[in-house]
């Protein structure tokens, strides 16, 4: 009894220990700033981020006074619940002021034994305001005024301000020939002299979709002053400001005569990877894996990336079968531009053993950095299917029967007897439990095999009308082997192992689609009253009494 209990504290210390462990892996303390480089005077956001426990509100801040001043800090808490788990972070974030200029350190921060990266901010002089008293200056740059065609570059349109403004309104502009996509607006306080300005940037990612030049045309501003005091209706509105930001000219290069691949890709970066659910070199006959490639571009949007060729279209290997999985793609925003990601996936399911080898993924992709070439690759990939294993085989039916007799030869007569006695009794219980289940065969005649209730059958069903309706080939025949189980009784590997089981109209609607899966016929007519044949099937006994008198009396 003491040892059994030892076991069980033993048991739930390893576990307590186990989720400990899990909880310091998960937890995570990082730090990020809205820019990496400020002029003195500006100022810059600093956002600690915590999870699993960590507490930013509460680390020592120290450090930081060495080269930078806290102007404002604010804390806030988000709980989410995602895959059966409450996750919460912590958030504090901060505005600081640079003390001086140079190459300045955002210093590594510590809580609850975890680091934050530290950050290098390079600190250029106090900018020069125009001249005169402007206290409202409105301007538009380019990241680049020389990009290729396609390739992103960001337009910021710059105000900054001395005064208070009521009803700034920026006018909307068209960029012939080119894609605009929004970014996070920036604001951020800078002093000059011993006046204090308020700046805020627009920022947008520009493609150009044509060759030659390019011109971003003028955009205007207007607003209304906001003057000291209030009246009885509220704020005191002064004069109304329009300001006008100059032409930008752009020169668009055309794609390199040099680059080899079919889809024109410039970016920043471009990343390739390749992840399997279950290791391609270890399945056996009947095992199914995904393939799953994700293409990220850095400065590219999720719509320019292009589709990766299905292994099933480029490989024609029989004992392989290929099911495309639906793609998604989507976008994000990072501190100097979008990064565009797409996901691929593709089941594959062995269906004899064998060994191929999946040719590597090339994609050519031209990197605006650097001005070259490069290519995001995935290397050629080894799959290996184990078959099936027979029986042993390495005695011959020779030797098996010359064992047999020479050991019944040496066996003495008490053996005899007690294996005839040990047959005979065995022959009386199967007799007697024949004669007792006789009654109970008689009851449903049209039962199935199966222990499936019709709300269950109904459920695959609708599955599989679902499917036909989303034109989604893999879901059709991953709910018609479905229904195939509850029809039988027991697990179905193949459609062909289901028409082998199903009466003569619907087995031959069954292999239809089992041969437009593969490319050998048209999906749509295999599709057509496929539904109506499920729903109509006779039950599995009534098919076999069928057969059975179609045996029994052959016309």
């Amino acid at each position: 009894m003491n040892r059994s209990a030892g076991n069980r504290n033993i048991s739930l210390w390893l576990l307590l220990c186990a989720l400990l462990w899990t909880q310091c892996a998960l937890a995570e303390l990082s730090a990020t700033v809205d820019r990496r480089e400020i002029a003195m005077g500006e100022t810059l956001r600093l956002t600690l981020l915590g999870d699993a426990g960590e507490q930013p509100a509460e680390i020592d801040l120290t450090p930081l006074s060495r080269d930078w001043e806290i102007l404002s800090r604010s804390s806030a808490t988000n709980a989410r619940f995602i895959n059966g788990q409450n996750q919460v972070t912590r958030t504090l974030e901060m505005e600081l002021a640079p003390l001086r200029e140079g190459t300045l350190s955002i210093p590594s921060l510590t809580a609850g034994g975890r680091n934050t990266t530290p950050l290098s901010i390079r600190v250029n002089p106090e900018p020069v305001v125009a001249p005169g008293d402007a206290l409202v200056l409105f301007e538009a740059s380019i990241e680049s005024d020389s990009v290729y065609v396609q390739a992103e570059t960001i337009l910021t349109v710059t105000l900054q301000q001395a005064i208070n403004l009521d009803g700034g309104e920026i006018s909307a502009f068209d960029i012939p020939d080119a894609v605009v996509e929004n970014l996070e607006r920036r604001s951020f306080q800078r002093w000059v002299g011993n006046r204090t300005w308020l700046v805020t940037e627009l920022r947008y990612a520009v493609y150009p979709e044509k060759s030659g030049r390019l011109t971003i045309p003028a955009i205007g501003f207007s607003a209304r002053e906001v003057q000291p005091g209030r009246s009885l209706l509220g704020a005191r509105l002064g004069r109304r400001l329009r300001l006008t930001s100059e032409p930008i000219e752009m020169n668009v290069k055309s794609v390199p005569t040099t680059f080899p691949g079919e889809v024109w890709l410039p970016a920043r970066d471009l990343t390739l990877e390749e992840n399997w659910s279950i290791d391609p070199e270890a399945l056996s006959v009947g095992d199914s894996t995904t393939r799953t490639l994700t293409l990220v571009g850095r400065g590219l949007q999720g719509s320019q990336l292009p589709p990766l060729s299905s292994v099933q279209g480029a490989l024609n290997i029989p004992e392989l079968r290929f099911y495309p999985d639906q793609e998604a793609i989507d976008q994000s925003e990072l501190a100097d531009g979008l990064q565009g990601r797409r996901v691929q996936s593709e089941a594959l399911v062995a269906r004899s053993g064998g060994a191929w080898v999946l040719p590597e993924i090339r994609i050519p992709w031209w990197n605006t950095d650097t001005d070259q070439l490069e290519f995001a690759v995935v290397p050629a990939r080894r799959v290996a299917v184990a078959a099936s294993q027979p029986l042993d085989s390495s005695l011959s039916p020779t030797a098996t029967n010359g064992a047999i007799a020479m050991s019944t030869q040496n066996a003495p007569q008490w053996l005899w007897i007690l294996s005839a006695s040990g047959w005979l009794i065995s022959l009386v219980m199967a007799v007697l439990l024949w004669l007792n289940r006789q009654p109970r065969q008689t009851t449903d005649p049209g039962a199935t095999s199966g222990s499936a209730s019709p709300e269950t059958i109904r459920q695959s069903l609708v599955a599989a009308r679902r499917a036909v309706e989303a034109q989604d080939p893999a879901a059709l025949r991953s709910a018609i082997l479905d229904w195939g189980a509850l029809y039988s009784g027991s697990a179905v590997a193949s459609l062909q192992k289901l028409a082998s089981m199903t009466s003569p109209s619907l087995a031959a609607k069954l292999l239809r689609l089992d041969e437009a899966l593969y490319g050998t016929g048209h999906l749509a007519d295999a599709e057509s009253g496929l539904i109506d044949a499920l729903r109509e099937e006779p039950a599995l006994a009534q098919h076999r009494e069928a057969s059975a008198k179609l045996a029994l009396y052959p016309s």
